[in-house]
């Protein structure tokens, strides 16, 4: 992950987002833009191939976006095969000093999304890295979800040539390609066996907990100190579809040692945790007091504003969270009367404004659209057509559904429509919105 200043522990940080510069390592449709119409300025691409700038490298988009602009710019993929091939293993915990921009996996992504375009040079490159490459498991791995079948499924005598000197951990045989391949050679078998072998515990442990009663798993939370046991039990919960309210009773007991899934477990509750998240945000003590008012974002009303309002302000040191808080706030003040509550809806309005073009988290960037859709519908039209050149699928889809149909707009969406490595929903959507009424 990335820093938005310079107090970061290495040196690297965001361009401004008024920058071409800052545009692009956001993902921004702008940059795309602006990039057309300035070619000389195409070697800016080069920096956001060799150098992941996504705030959170999980949920942020870029293998597409970034390979759109290699292609529709013509430049030589042949840096992003050099950058795969000087990559070393993969080291578990200990981070790969020969990676530390997160080199390996951007290079696969995007090579791999060429590939789809009908590039032959990436398709090429990353079928070698499998037969040679120090992580050819991680880019089989990587083939087999984004490639048809008939793309990789030769390669499984490379598999069984390579496989004994595989991690059988590293392998999940209910995945591809490991599925398909299943019965081909006794390595495969063998080595899929192994890494079934090697998961026996926690496997059954999930096992236990999908049949659970839910006097069970809250016996589980009450006695347990186990931090996975915890973790997996409060998973199950989240993860079910119904709420458990007993799980009130708990939250002083589970709260201060942050266990993964109770959040989430939390907010199965619905409305039935609103009560107690206004306590807990009322309590700056309280271990929950800065995850309280995320939950009364979904279920809160009116006399919850300056709470989510202060929220917003504490989230100024990262830039994750917003989208909830926003999206609840956005709600609340769109079923409040235009007269009230003015000030915050101006407040909201310029904050989900200047996240739109600043945050380098463009994940949450679909959010704030829509919530600026609620509350300021006329204006936010007006910009949707350059979000069609967007990194995030999510905003490439709400504005090919949206957007007022000007001449770049009906460009645009043309373009996405005939755009083999496009998601399909994008371009069905596209696809409507240019058919003739």
């Amino acid at each position: 992950m990335t820093c938005e200043s310079g107090d970061c522990p290495h040196s690297w940080h965001y361009a401004p987002h008024r920058s071409l510069r800052g545009a692009l390592q956001r993902g921004r449709g702008l940059a795309v833009a602006r990039l057309r119409d300035r070619p000389e300025d195409a070697r800016l691409v080069y920096e956001c191939t060799g150098r992941d700038a996504r705030w959170d490298w999980q949920v942020d988009a870029r293998c597409t976006y970034l390979a759109r602009l290699l292609r529709d710019l013509r430049l030589d993929p042949a840096p992003l095969v050099a950058q795969l091939r000087a990559c070393g293993p993969y080291l578990g915990l200990q981070p790969d000093p020969t990676d530390d921009d997160n080199q390996f996996d951007l290079a696969v992504g995007i090579l791999a999304t060429l590939a789809r375009a009908g590039e032959e040079q990436p398709r090429a490159a990353l079928r070698g890295y499998v037969r040679e490459g120090v992580r050819w498991l991680d880019a089989l791995t990587a083939l087999a979800d984004q490639w048809p079948v008939e793309w990789w499924d030769d390669l499984w005598e490379t598999a069984a040539g390579r496989i004994d000197a595989a991690d059988p951990a590293e392998l999940w045989p209910d995945e591809q390609p490991w599925r398909s391949w299943r019965g081909r050679d006794r390595r495969l078998d063998a080595a899929l066996a192994s890494a079934v072998r090697c998961r026996p515990a926690a496997r059954a442990h999930r096992t236990d907990l999908a049949t659970a009663s839910d006097a069970q798993l809250l016996a589980l939370l009450h006695t347990s100190t186990d931090t996975g046991t915890l973790n997996l039990v409060l998973g199950r919960i989240r993860h079910q579809g119904r709420p458990i309210p007993e799980i009130l009773d708990l939250v002083d007991r589970l709260a201060p040692a942050r266990p993964a899934g109770l959040f989430g477990a939390l907010r199965a509750l619905g409305p039935q945790v609103t009560p107690p998240a206004r306590a807990w945000a009322a309590d700056p003590d309280h271990p929950l007091f800065r995850d309280a008012p995320h939950l009364l974002a979904a279920h809160g009303d009116e006399q919850d504003i300056p709470v989510l309002l202060a929220a917003l302000d504490l989230c100024a040191d990262d830039w994750c969270g917003y989208d909830v808080l926003t999206e609840g706030l956005a709600r609340i003040l769109a079923g409040s009367p235009s007269a009230t509550h003015t000030d915050a809806r101006t407040k909201l309005v310029r904050r989900l404004k200047w996240l739109t073009v600043a945050s380098p988290h463009s994940y949450e960037r679909a959010s704030y659209l829509r919530s600026l859709l609620l509350l300021d519908p006329n204006r936010t039209m007006a910009l949707l057509p350059i979000h069609l050149l967007d990194c995030e699928p999510q905003v490439r889809l709400l504005a090919a559904a949206h957007t007022p149909l000007t001449d770049d707009a009906h460009r645009w969406l043309t373009e996405l429509r005939d755009d083999p490595i496009e998601e399909e929903e994008i371009r069905s959507v596209a696809a409507a919105r240019l058919s003739p009424s």
